[in-house]
């Protein structure tokens, strides 16, 4: 049985004027794509599904061929950086679930002696509800938040290891 092979993503961009593909704030030896061209990438790949590849391609005039080096450089290192910061959420993300984990669990091992040695049903029921909304959030934390993050990774290293072409707009608009 064969593995049905899953298309790639292709997103079509047009760039008349290059003056703000890159950040201004980014340096040089490591250039970033501006916010605008990010957020276009982005919604460009949003219809498809994380695990497929990527292809991006540039149809313009105005970009010279060392440009278009540093423009696909700029576009990996955007969103590597972007996939190193979801590494890091996930990471948090984990300790938190732990976190949150243990005091629910300590919560209810109080509730279980307060139910023991008091009599006092309302502070049972305080202290009972106190450690299932930490029960609840680590779950919410681990099997919700944590599977956005790992999507949202998945996407992040799909651009970073995408395939860049430049094309000219001339001959892009001959087709």
């Amino acid at each position: 049985m064969s593995k049905a092979t899953v298309s790639p993503c292709v997103i079509n961009m047009t760039v008349l004027n290059d003056g703000d593909f890159l950040s201004p704030y980014s340096a040089t030896d490591t250039p970033v794509i501006s916010s605008d061209v990010a957020e276009f990438l982005e919604n460009g790949a949003s219809k498809f599904l994380p695990k497929q590849q990527i292809e991006i391609n540039v149809h313009s005039d105005c970009i010279d061929d060392g440009e278009k080096i540093i423009y696909g450089k700029a576009i990996r290192n955007y969103f590597h950086a972007k996939a190193d910061g979801t590494q890091l959420s996930l990471r948090r993300n984990l300790l938190v679930s732990v976190i949150f984990t243990v005091i629910g669990i300590m919560g209810l091992a109080a509730m279980l002696l307060l139910d023991h040695f008091f009599a006092s049903a309302i502070w049972t029921e305080v202290v009972d509800i106190f450690a299932w909304v930490f029960v609840w959030e680590a779950v919410d934390q681990f099997f919700i938040e944590r599977r956005r993050l790992l999507r949202d990774r998945r996407k992040y290293q799909a651009f970073t290891q995408a395939r860049i072409s430049f094309q000219s707009l001339s001959k892009a608009e001959q087709r």
